[in-house]
């Protein structure tokens, strides 16, 4: 062999061991940003783990395991379509691995991105991989007659009837209220123009904060008025619950422990009042330890003052609380408002509304008849589906799905409804130029059989 020849084979050869010292030292590195990711991930830090998956992926894009973790922050953070993308090069990556939640958080993606079909198909492949009683823990049981559920809705030809408002922007918007004969309508969002500028920690999104809009007589769209709100907005996270038809009584949400503020513990139940309906002066947080705790305590709604002679009257006040987390996930509770004082007594709805999961958003009927609420743990589309339940003598019946013309497969809450205009508001997780967010829509009732519009 010639003497060149041998130079160049010497030359190559110490090429190829040299990349292979690096593409083992890439993998180490890589190993390390995933472990790393996931301690972020666990302490509930979602975006900066995915950043540390990210570079994962940037010293070893081979990474089955890379791919996966950074699909789960991906639909945590709501970005479905780049989370699809990720978890099939997860599985596409790791051949023949039969890895159940991997198929599991597949069948979810696929779920949110209304692939119901294909979502019921990994919804049971990852039950054969993960047993019975593991699958039970997934809930994926209960995922699979989501999928069945959505499936014969469509298969009915229900269509889905809620119209998005103009005001949806790439952020979050939720907790859509009305007054005025719904020319006003207030709403939650995180956007940039929130209070203070400051983002949380935990997600790197803005705080909340309670946003003000009149319908404009000419086009019918909603344009924002920002003057209502100045003074009433914390750095924190600030939500409107509930105002009342007249527009004088309101009741919101106010969370200032994660930011600059820390005024509250956690999240407390706040009420606001108004001599000119819509225009509050301040939020007063209740002064009640029974009410308010260093639990979360959020979403309240009340029904009309029951009069039951000239001088005593009663109201009932519902709201949300992960006071019982050891058991169950958040749970609606109430408690009677006699004469304006709140009783020493707080009470949990029945277990055939407050399930393991997470129940949210209630919303109650002047007359105290008809409750809505959304719920993650009842038969439904997918996420959180929004139900009815009516109290009957005292008793609360069996909640009903309101079916495919409001829920999706992704979360659907904050409904609220208007007899007196025959229309409904709510929010939802629905897709706005590629993104997936929280958008506030309405649901026009007209020609709708529901006991609630008899």
């Amino acid at each position: 062999m010639k003497p060149l020849t041998i130079l160049f084979l010497f030359v190559l050869a110490g090429n190829w061991t040299l990349a292979q010292k690096t593409t083992t030292l890439n993998k180490l590195k890589s190993v390390k940003y995933i472990d790393a990711g996931t301690e972020k991930y666990n302490a509930g830090l979602t975006f900066d783990a995915s950043m540390l998956f990210k570079q994962a992926l940037t010293e070893d894009p081979s990474s089955w395991k890379a791919y996966y973790w950074l699909a789960t922050t991906e639909f945590d953070l709501n970005n479905y379509t780049d989370a699809k993308s990720d978890i099939d090069a997860a599985i596409q990556l790791a051949k023949d691995k039969e890895d159940g939640e991997m198929i599991y958080l597949a069948a979810k993606i696929y779920q949110n991105l209304n692939l119901i079909e294909e979502s019921l198909v990994l919804f049971k492949k990852s039950k054969e991989i993960l047993g019975e009683r593991t699958a039970k823990e997934f809930e994926i049981p209960s995922s699979i007659a989501q999928c069945e559920f959505a499936l014969t809705e469509l298969k009915n030809g229900v269509k889905n009837l809620r119209k998005p408002l103009s005001l949806n922007t790439k952020n979050d918007e939720y907790g859509p209220i009305l007054i005025d004969k719904g020319r006003k309508l207030f709403f939650t969002a995180r956007q940039s123009e929130t209070t203070g500028g400051n983002l949380n920690p935990e997600d790197q999104l803005f705080f909340e904060d309670i946003f003000y809009a009149e319908k404009d007589p000419s086009t019918g769209e909603f344009i924002l008025i920002p003057e209502p709100m100045e003074g009433i907005n914390t750095e924190g996270f600030d939500a409107l619950n509930f105002v009342s038809r007249n527009g004088l009584h309101a009741l919101g949400t106010v969370n200032t422990s994660a930011s600059k503020e820390k005024s509250t513990q956690s999240s407390d139940l706040f009420e606001m009042t108004a001599d000119e309906p819509g225009v509050f002066a301040g939020m007063e947080i209740i002064k009640n330890k029974i009410i308010n705790t260093t639990f979360f305590e959020g979403a309240a709604c009340v029904t009309d003052s029951l009069y039951i002679d000239e001088d005593n009257f009663i109201q009932t006040l519902y709201f949300v609380s992960d006071k019982n987390a050891l058991k169950k996930m958040t749970d609606v509770y109430y408690v009677e408002k006699k004469n304006g004082i709140f009783s020493e007594e707080i009470k949990a709805l029945p277990d055939v509304i407050n399930t393991t999961g997470r129940e949210t958003t209630p919303f109650i009927t002047g007359d105290g008849r008809f409750l809505f609420f959304s719920s993650d743990a009842l038969p439904g589309m997918g996420g959180y589906d929004i139900y009815y339940s009516e109290n009957v003598g005292g008793k609360w019946s069996s909640p009903i799905n309101l079916g495919a013309a409001f829920n999706t497969a992704n979360d659907d809450t904050h409904f609220q409804f208007y007899p007196e205009l025959n229309k409904a508001v709510m929010a939802g997780i629905s897709e706005n130029d590629g993104v997936f967010n929280y958008n506030l829509f309405e649901v026009d009732l007209t020609g709708l059989d529901f006991p609630f519009l008899k």
